[in-house]
């Protein structure tokens, strides 16, 4: 069985947004992730001391996506400083994926600037964004494909 791909770091950005919008909701046998246009909703199982997303990083590319992220974070198998998560408040990662053509890194660094210009320090988010990003490189996910088709 293979394990999921490791994201590039800049996911995690998304994932605190996620986590700052209160887009996740937690049910009896599911998560639930919206999208930060609150277009989409992805479906996430947990089984065989893994998880399955539907979101199109885990679903198509076998790289652990944001919504996965955001939930092992929430759940303390990531550990993550909130105060870092809330600075990603109410930003629309899809439009800005969109414009620059889904180029993450390029997006990370727009919102980073974005971020500067609110006075907010980016060198403490990225410090605390490496050190959570040393954490992801150690897993050791195991891949399922989910049975739930990406949300169009």
């Amino acid at each position: 069985m293979a394990n999921y791909k490791i994201p590039i770091i800049e996911k995690l950005y998304e994932a605190y947004s996620a986590i700052a919008d209160g887009r996740i909701t937690f049910e009896a046998d599911r998560i639930f992730v919206e999208s930060s246009d609150y277009s989409k909703k992805y479906t996430i199982t947990k089984t065989n001391n893994t998880y399955i997303s539907n979101d199109n990083m885990s679903y198509w590319k076998q790289t652990i996506g944001y919504p996965i992220l955001a939930v092992m974070m929430l759940e303390g198998n990531i550990k993550f400083n909130n105060e870092v998560a809330k600075c990603f408040a109410g930003i629309n990662w899809k439009n800005i994926n969109t414009k620059y053509k889904n180029d993450y890194v390029k997006t990370g660094e727009i919102i980073l600037s974005q971020l500067a210009e609110k006075r907010i320090d980016i060198s403490w988010i990225k410090t605390e964004t490496e050190s959570v990003y040393a954490e992801v490189k150690n897993l050791n996910l195991p891949y399922y494909k989910s049975k739930i088709f990406p949300p169009k």
